[in-house]
């Protein structure tokens, strides 16, 4: 956690030198932002143990107050072998394209001055993942690196550090989402996986 938090500010430090943030260097400045597109184009995925990560923005209505996008990352399905999953998605997404084997443990949301606002959990309808218990990506947290991703690599250095910081309050959302998913599932069953009024499951503030 110190090291993790010294890199951090490192990065930071660097990325502000620079005066370059995170959003820029994943968002092409020469081509229109296209809302709900995938940056980069087929997600930035290590080479390594295949933790991955993608950015892309909401329509304006639907975001946070202030927010430009934000960051969905996930852990490879191989790393839960012999955990079952609360939720598995079909072998097809319904835009017809195969099913990545990916576990979705959080969001981190930037403002439009390229500054993180917070970290947010969501539902299964939102990523199509393999939805695990809170307790199963708790044990396998750690293991979220972008080293050696392709792209820009004080933005996959940063996100490696910031996941490896916020590593307890990431998990006190995910108890939190599993807390809200067990009050929602009660009233709707597994319906509440596919519910669109079940968005955003927990949020945490991005305080350092």
């Amino acid at each position: 956690m110190e090291n993790a938090l010294e890199r951090l500010f490192e990065l930071t430090g660097q990325i502000a030198k620079e005066g370059v943030s995170l959003v820029p260097r994943v968002v092409p400045a020469d081509a229109p932002f296209v809302q709900y597109q995938h940056y980069p184009k087929g997600d930035c995925v290590a080479p390594g143990n295949k933790s991955r990560w993608f950015y892309h923005a909401h329509k304006p209505e639907e975001r946070e107050e202030g927010e430009h996008g934000h960051f969905h990352m996930f852990l490879p399905l191989d790393m839960f072998k012999g955990v079952d999953a609360l939720y598995e998605p079909p072998k097809k997404l319904p835009n017809g394209k195969p099913t990545q084997g990916v576990v979705h443990f959080g969001a981190l949301s930037f403002d439009l001055d390229g500054m993180p606002l917070s970290w947010f959990t969501t539902n299964y309808w939102v990523t199509y993942e393999y939805f695990m218990p809170a307790e199963a990506i708790a044990s396998r947290l750690k293991l979220f690196s972008m080293n050696k991703a392709p792209g820009d690599p004080l933005v996959n250095d940063w996100l490696t550090a910031a996941v490896a910081v916020f590593n307890e309050p990431i998990v006190e959302m995910l108890k939190d989402r599993d807390k809200l998913l067990a009050e929602k599932k009660a009233e709707l069953g597994d319906a509440v996986f596919e519910n669109k009024s079940v968005e955003i499951m927990s949020r945490q503030a991005f305080d350092l």
